[in-house]
């Protein structure tokens, strides 16, 4: 096992540590600097902040996608908070007048509190989204979560055609489940996944996770079905000797209208760039909050030289250099 693989696999494992998110949390003189190299990769930490990032990356041509950060809510009045608080990310960007959607953790807004709670606040902004005419990406979780989080979206689909839903390629069950969501309404974001799994349930890091994603992308294109390819994946974007994705869209002859490319903030931007170059549209995932510990974990696994990146980040908050 590498030292970077090594590395990774525990940044997984401290990511889904509560304990460990709460103390960050308590502890200012952990929580700055390490918010300082969260900030690269996030909104900001207020609605506000993140509506000024929106615009900035708008202007550039960019659609966003916001996100109010937060994952396994165990107190049903803060999950009711989190729900109020997508509803006000929704009249911002109507109010601002965005190119954004919305995407959001059932298990933030009760799911795992219980499993008709996350369903019923989660009908609440699908309505609110479907009025003001946005889009609702759910997105996936931990592997002991998926069969609800797919059984809530297929309930949410027999009211709303305008709610989305994230699968991850590392799991071994991803072929079968994007078969059946096909069969719905609402994109389809297609990630490579950084959640830690038992063994025997994903595939690791490396070749036979970029061909297991190589293969399910060629599926969800050639369906027509919308979605958006989410990856930052060299072999798969980049110009030299030709992005392979779009090179199997133009030899397919698939049409673009309902094809987006979709990346994360502070990675590889010019990848996203380059892909927005060739007609495509383009979106940043933008999440917001205080509670980034996970997220910052969790990218912090899936690059690990961005582990050096973070130190400098966390340094030069303590420094000032």
């Amino acid at each position: 096992m590498s030292l970077e693989f090594e590395a990774a696999e525990m940044l997984k494992q401290v990511a889904l540590d509560e304990e460990i998110k709460d103390f960050v949390l308590q502890h200012p003189s952990l929580y700055q600097p390490l918010l300082h190299a969260a900030l690269r990769f996030i909104g900001g930490e207020t609605l506000s902040d993140c509506v000024e990032t929106a615009k900035l990356l708008n202007q550039q041509g960019f659609a966003v996608t916001i996100d109010y950060m937060g994952e396994s809510t165990r107190d049903a009045d803060i999950a009711q908070q989190a729900t109020q608080e997508f509803l006000r990310v929704m009249q911002a960007i109507a109010e601002q007048n965005l190119d954004s959607s919305v995407s959001l953790d059932l298990s933030h807004i009760g799911m795992v509190i219980d499993a008709e709670l996350g369903y019923k606040n989660a009908c609440v902004l699908a309505e609110a989204a479907q009025s003001a005419g946005l889009e609702m990406m759910i997105s996936m979780e931990g592997v002991d979560r998926t069969n609800l989080i797919l059984e809530i979206h297929q309930r949410l689909c027999e009211t709303f055609d305008n709610v989305g839903i994230t699968l991850q390629a590392y799991l071994h069950r991803t072929p079968d489940d994007l078969e059946s969501v096909l069969q719905r309404p609402g994109k389809i974001r297609l990630v490579k996944g950084a959640y830690a799994t038992p063994d025997g349930l994903a595939k690791s890091r490396g070749a036979e996770l970029d061909q297991s994603y190589r293969q399910l992308m060629e599926r969800l294109l050639t369906s027509r079905h919308p979605c958006s390819i989410a990856t930052h994946d060299p072999a798969l974007l980049d110009p030299i000797p030709l992005k392979y994705a779009h090179q199997f869209v133009q030899e397919q002859g698939i049409e673009s209208d309902h094809i987006e490319f979709e990346m994360l903030k502070g990675v590889t931007q010019e990848r996203l760039e380059a892909m927005k170059n060739c007609g495509y549209r383009t979106r940043v995932y933008l999440p917001y909050g205080q509670e980034w510990h996970l997220y910052l974990c969790n990218r912090l696994a899936e690059y690990p030289p961005n582990i050096y990146q973070a130190i400098a980040d966390a340094a030069k908050y303590k420094y000032g250099r």
